[in-house]
C-alpha cells in the first residue's frame, strides 16, 4: 500500500481523468473519489472488500479509504475532489464509511459530472458533486470508519479528526495501539513526508478556505485550523502560497 501524494489538494481541488485498462495497487489519500463506469467491467477493492463494476456503475470511495483497481477491458472517468467542496456532506459523515460503494447514479447526475472541467468554477464543481452525494446518500447506509482494517489508515483519520487541534504522533500511536517509532518511520516512507509536514499542510489547507469563504479574520482563520501562533501561521502559509494570508484574501475578493 502505498500513499498518493498528489491527491493532496487544496479545498476547491478537482482532477478528472478518462481512463482505460486501468490497474492500480492498493493506495490511499485524501480525496473523495469517484469511478464512472463507462464501458466494460472492473475489479476493485475498497478496504478489505471487492467488487466488480460494470458499465453504468459508480464508485464511491471515501478519505482515507485503502482501494485499488484491476481491469484488462474498461472505460471509466475519475473524479478526484477534497473533502471541502462537499463540507456538508463531509461534515455528517467524516466518521463514516459506506456499506457498499457501489451504486447506480440517475442519468441527471451523471450528466452533471460529465458537465464539470478543470477550469470549471467552483460553484459548477459544488453542484455537480453533491448533486452526487445526494443521490449516494439516498440508498447508502453507513458504518464507523473505526470498523476500518488496517492500522495505517487509522493513521489517516487520526489526523483528520485532530488536525485542527491537539494532534501529535504520540497521540495517535497511544490511540492507535501502534510503536511510535514504526509510525514515525513508516509514515515518512509512505507519504513522503514526515507526520508534523502533514498535518501542517491540512492545516494550511484548511487555512486557506477559510480565508476565501469566510469573513473570519486572519487570526480566527489560523487558530480554527489548528495554530496556536499566528507568527507561526504567517510564515508557514507565506512558504506555501508564496504570499501573506492578508494578500491571499484580498486576492481572492477582487
Amino acid at each position: 500500500m502505498f500513499y498518493e501524494f498528489r491527491n493532496i489538494g487544496d479545498a476547491e481541488y478537482l482532477r478528472i481523468d478518462t481512463e482505460n485498462n486501468m490497474n492500480f495497487p492498493k493506495h490511499i489519500h485524501q480525496s473523495y473519489e469517484i469511478i464512472l463506469m463507462t464501458g466494460g467491467d472492473m475489479k476493485v477493492t475498497v478496504d478489505c472488500n471487492e467488487y466488480r463494476i460494470e458499465e453504468g456503475d459508480a464508485l464511491f470511495v471515501f478519505p482515507n479509504q485503502v482501494h485499488s483497481l484491476q481491469s484488462e477491458h474498461s472505460e471509466h472517468v475519475t473524479f478526484i475532489f477534497s473533502p471541502f467542496l462537499v463540507n456538508s456532506y463531509f461534515s455528517v459523515v467524516k466518521d463514516k464509511v459506506p456499506v457498499c460503494p457501489v451504486f447506480r447514479p440517475s442519468e441527471a447526475v451523471v450528466g452533471a459530472l460529465y458537465s464539470l472541467s478543470h477550469g470549471c468554477s467552483v460553484l459548477q464543481k459544488k453542484g455537480a458533486l453533491y448533486l452526487f452525494c445526494a443521490d449516494f446518500d439516498k440508498e447508502a447506509e453507513y458504518v464507523p470508519r473505526s470498523c476500518r482494517s488496517t492500522q495505517f489508515s487509522e493513521i489517516f483519520a487520526f489526523i483528520e479528526d485532530n488536525y485542527t487541534g491537539e494532534c501529535s504522533l504520540e497521540d495517535a500511536a497511544r490511540q492507535i495501539g501502534m510503536n511510535y517509532s514504526y509510525i514515525s518511520r513508516d509514515f515518512k516512507k509512505t507519504v513522503g513526508m514526515c507526520f508534523n509536514e502533514y498535518v501542517n499542510l491540512l492545516r494550511l489547507n484548511k487555512a486557506s478556505y477559510l480565508l476565501r469563504n469566510t469573513k473570519l479574520s486572519v487570526t480566527e482563520c489560523a487558530l480554527e485550523s489548528g495554530f496556536r501562533s499566528t507568527h507561526t501561521f504567517n510564515r508557514n502559509f507565506k512558504d506555501r502560497y508564496d504570499m501573506t494570508p492578508y494578500h491571499y484574501r484580498k486576492a481572492f475578493s477582487r
